[in-house]
């Protein structure tokens, strides 16, 4: 018979362990490093600005540029700004006024064309200023000769504040007149400031990026970055789209600017010269080369050939490049003293100061029992009356007389000194001079 095999219960699958889930508060979700400090939360600021194209920074100039020609349009075209005109022409004759200040890239070297084109434009409203007895309007070809002119914003505020002040003193109709002029102008300016926001804010990471550079310098980086931002400022007031370079471009040479300029005025304790910055740059360049060539600190004379740089000059700045020290900064392990204790003192000692009064007192009887000749040879040989010593060609110049007689009368003299001092136990003051 076959045999029967009777299967047990079948076993159930082994079932997955589910990891256990930890008891407590379920832990936050990771946040964003915490802002240190202000400088901290200003770069954070600029990670979400995003530069702007060369076709966009274009078209913003050119918005920035119409806007500011509408604005010198609206008063120029305003009866009243003929006088205020001719008031400048008249500057500009007597030298008051330099004309390349009234344009806005007026110290460009090509520049000349466009100040001749300004100084035509103001004689002429000169002209008709001086033929009209009333307040004529400009010829057409006349204002349209302003409105291709790039003027400073100061010419604008000026004839601004000239229809201003005209206002008060005109008819109602005239002074509707002349607010509506402002009021064109004041508009267009503010579009004109409201496109260069718009410039400067997609260019301030380039200023963080330049102020990184100079480091380390004495000045935190914050600082750095504010002066760079009016140098990114003051470029975007002078940016010329026309020409067709980058904003960045133009821009990054105002920027060094500025954080330089900040450098040499707040980088040191004591500021050096401005005439003496750029014999700095060629001291150090130098001795950075010497020291790398020689394998040693090259000497002051060395880095006055090697530079071209006078030997004072090169002294001045090495010692204006000295690091200053507080007299009050803390010494020892515990700062229980200042630097300033650790200096000797100028000041002698009252026991020094008795014996140099009795010394002074002592020499000056010594050189009475010399003839005056004599006496004067020793104080101009050995320096006795604060002078630098002269040598015996230098004294016998002064007494006409040979270096041989000069060195007679001086061993003379001390041979007359030092027999009095012994006689008197002084022997020792003479020893120097033996």
């Amino acid at each position: 018979m076959n045999k029967l095999r009777i299967a047990g219960p079948a076993k159930e699958p082994a079932r997955k362990r589910r990891p256990r889930t930890p008891k407590g508060p379920t832990p936050p979700a990771p946040r964003a490093a915490p802002i240190q400090d202000a400088t901290d939360l200003y770069l954070r600021g600029l990670e979400a600005s995003q530069p702007l194209t060369r076709e966009a920074e274009a078209e913003l100039g050119r918005r920035i540029t119409f806007a500011e020609r509408d604005a010198l349009s609206a008063l120029v075209r305003s009866p009243a700004s003929i006088h205020a005109l001719a008031a400048i022409a008249e500057e500009i004759r007597s030298g008051q006024t330099n004309p390349r200040d009234l344009l806005l890239n007026g110290e460009a070297p090509d520049a000349a064309d466009t100040t001749r084109r300004l100084v035509d434009a103001l004689e002429r409203a000169h002209v008709l200023a001086s033929e009209s007895g009333n307040d004529a309007a400009l010829p057409a070809d006349l204002a349209d000769a302003f409105d291709t002119l790039r003027v400073d914003p100061t010419l604008v505020e000026r004839l601004d504040q000239a229809l201003a002040a005209r206002a008060k003193a005109t008819s109602a109709d005239e002074q509707a007149c002349i607010e509506e002029a402002r009021d064109r102008s004041a508009k267009a300016r503010a579009r004109a400031a409201h496109e260069k926001g718009e410039l400067v804010r997609a260019n301030l990471r380039l200023v963080v990026a330049t102020a990184r550079h100079y480091g380390n310098r004495g000045v935190p980086l914050l600082d750095l970055v504010q002066e760079g931002n009016l140098g990114l400022i003051r470029a975007a007031d002078k940016f010329d789209y026309a020409r067709g370079y980058r904003f960045g471009t133009y821009a990054a040479w105002w920027i060094r600017q500025s954080i330089e300029r900040a450098l040499l005025y707040q980088g040191k304790d004591v500021r050096m010269p401005v005439h003496l910055t750029a014999s700095r740059r060629r001291v150090l360049g130098a001795e950075r080369a010497l020291s790398q060539k020689n394998a040693r600190l090259p000497s002051q004379e060395e880095i006055a050939e090697s530079s071209g740089v006078p030997l004072d000059k090169v002294q001045a700045v090495r010692a204006l490049s000295l690091t200053p020290v507080s007299l009050d900064a803390p010494m020892g392990d515990e700062g229980d003293f200042r630097f300033g204790d650790t200096l000797a003192s100028e000041t002698d000692a009252p026991d020094e100061a008795l014996v140099r009064s009795r010394m002074r007192e002592a020499a000056s009887a010594m050189l009475e029992t010399l003839t005056p000749r004599e006496r004067e040879v020793l104080k101009l040989r050995y320096g006795l009356t604060g002078e630098d010593d002269h040598t015996l060609e230098q004294i016998g110049r002064s007494f006409s007389l040979s270096r041989e007689r000069i060195r007679q009368i001086e061993s003379k003299a001390l041979q007359k000194l030092r027999t009095w001092s012994e006689e008197r136990g002084l022997g020792s003051y003479l020893e120097g001079l033996r």
